[in-house]
Order: structure tokens, then C-alpha cells, then sequence
């Protein structure tokens, strides 16, 4: 499985909906960034979470980056357990 950071411009509602109903185990950091996995491209992450597309969602704006497995830093452990069920799945 890859995991993928959603990096939101500021907070959307329509585009939290629109992840939580696309992907399978999202995971929110806080409001405007959340962390998805499968195997996905960034393009079609970015399309399914409305950032991106015909089917974007008006006033949605944002990135989507593939992460490499490699983390560090300072956070809930609740983010540290979520990463390490993505990648036992590898």
C-alpha cells in the first residue's frame, strides 16, 4: 500500500465527505490534512478527493503527495499506529 498526505488550502467539508467516502481507512491529521493509502497514483487521489478533475469540488484547493515510508517527528500516537498498519500491509 502507498500512503498519500491530502494537503488542503484551508478547511473544506465537501472535500473531508467526499475522502471519507473514497477511501477506505482515512486518516485525519487536522483540518486540512489527511493521509490515505492504497495503490493509487497522486492524480487519481487528487480526482477521488475532489481536488482535481472534472468532478472537482468548486473552491477546493490543494496537493497530494506520495509519501516514501520514511517519518519522523513529534505526534499523536494514534498517527504513529495508523502509519504502522499502512505499511505492514506493504
Amino acid at each position: 500500500m502507498t500512503v498519500f498526505a491530502i494537503v488542503l488550502e484551508k478547511q473544506n467539508v465537501d472535500v473531508e465527505q467526499r475522502i471519507s467516502e473514497n477511501f477506505r481507512r482515512p486518516y485525519q491529521v487536522n483540518d486540512v490534512v489527511f493521509l490515505v493509502e492504497g495503490d493509487f497514483i497522486a492524480g487519481d487521489v487528487a480526482i477521488s478527493a475532489g481536488i482535481k478533475g472534472d468532478n472537482r469540488i468548486e473552491g477546493a484547493h490543494g496537493a497530494v503527495f506520495r509519501l516514501n515510508g520514511s517519518y519522523s517527528g513529534f505526534a499523536s500516537r494514534s498517527l504513529w499506529d495508523w502509519l504502522s498498519q499502512s505499511e505492514e500491509k506493504k
